[in-house]
């Protein structure tokens, strides 16, 4: 804890939040909810919050706007030392200098959806989905100047992986459970850094942004299972791709992997192999092991299987022609190596 004159030893906090996304606005809704409480546990005194200047708002300055929060545009000089009690960060994307830190009596603690140091980094929901984790949790920690999620640890609560969640299912559950466990900290907040712990060496791994070339599919080395992961970490930000001829497709509305073909379908076939389901309007193709079925596909315009299958696939210029397999380095030791890696190369 740092030294400073007229330090509060106790709650409720003046609070400074640091935030953009859908994530972090549920961290903000529950200590806007507590500094609207009239309870004598209540942990937020005031809040105002940070925000980058963009062009479109953001979740969280539009629910400040309507919840009538005040605060700055990032970067900011306008922070005054003791103003505030404690930063709270959650998905800012913005390393934060040191003398903003050092502002604040209590620093500024950040709330990460995974347990850390597994998942540093700017994208450790993608990542949680894409490597079918059945455990992650939400951790708070004391921010760092200069690193981004290396900092001691304050509290940890671990949490099943939700079944089959994608990315957005996944984020807004550990919000819900990230806004909760704030408010424990805010409760217990000199004591939790009396007692924070540095984060263990072992089990580091780096949650990059994902590139555009990790949407693609790799029909020959991919099984069911990973492309269903590959679905579920990126279709909510863009497509699953594929090429076809020359052509670029996306692929979309991917069925699950339980679902089973009302037709015979040649495990013999070769991966890429495309085939149309008329009974189910479904096109199904071949991967590793098994068949991935998808009720749509965009190439220039979104189609139904049933338009793709009569526009292309029953050409008779189309005839075997097999959706190209494309590495994308995600299910491999060339990713094994990338998340280890604090800067991607």
């Amino acid at each position: 804890m740092r030294q400073l004159k007229n330090i509060r030893s106790t709650s409720p906090w003046r609070i400074l939040f640091f935030g953009t996304d859908e994530f972090s606005l549920k961290i903000l809704e529950s200590l806007n909810e507590s500094r609207l409480s009239h309870s004598k546990h209540k942990v937020v005194d005031c809040l105002h919050i940070v925000h980058p200047n963009v062009k479109n708002p953001s979740p969280v300055l539009r629910y400040a706007a309507l919840s009538d929060l005040s605060g700055f545009e990032w970067p900011t000089n306008n922070i005054q030392t003791n103003a505030y009690d404690v930063g709270v960060l959650a998905s800012f994307g913005h390393l934060i200098p040191k003398k903003v830190i050092d502002a604040f009596p209590y620093g500024i603690i950040n709330v990460h959806p995974s347990l850390l140091p597994r998942w540093r980094g700017a994208a450790p929901l993608h990542h949680t989905v894409l490597n079918g984790d059945t455990t992650t949790g939400i951790s708070i920690m004391s921010l760092k100047p200069k690193h981004f999620d290396s900092g001691p640890i304050l509290k940890q609560k671990n949490l099943d992986v939700p079944f089959n969640s994608s990315v957005h299912g996944l984020r807004d559950f550990l919000a819900v459970e990230g806004g909760k466990l704030i408010i424990d900290v805010l409760s217990n907040l000199p004591e939790c850094i009396i007692s924070e712990k540095q984060q263990p060496e072992n089990g580091v791994t780096y949650a990059h942004k994902l590139t555009l070339n990790m949407s693609f599919i790799d029909w020959e080395n991919q099984t069911l299972d990973s492309i269903d992961r590959q679905y579920r970490a990126i279709h909510e930000t863009t497509e699953l791709r594929t090429e076809f001829n020359g052509l670029t497709i996306r692929l979309l509305e991917m069925l699950s992997p339980r679902y089973s073909p009302n037709i015979a379908l040649d495990s013999d076939s070769p991966p890429g192999k495309p085939i149309f389901d008329r009974a189910s309007n479904v096109l199904w193709v071949r991967c590793k092991d098994h068949w991935a079925g998808f009720m749509r596909v965009v190439i220039k315009k979104k189609m139904t299987a049933k338009e793709f299958y009569n526009g292309y696939l029953s050409k008779g210029h189309f005839s075997g022609a097999l959706f190209t397999s494309k590495p994308n380095n995600l299910f491999n030791d060339i990713y094994n190596q990338w998340i280890k890696e604090k800067k991607p190369s």
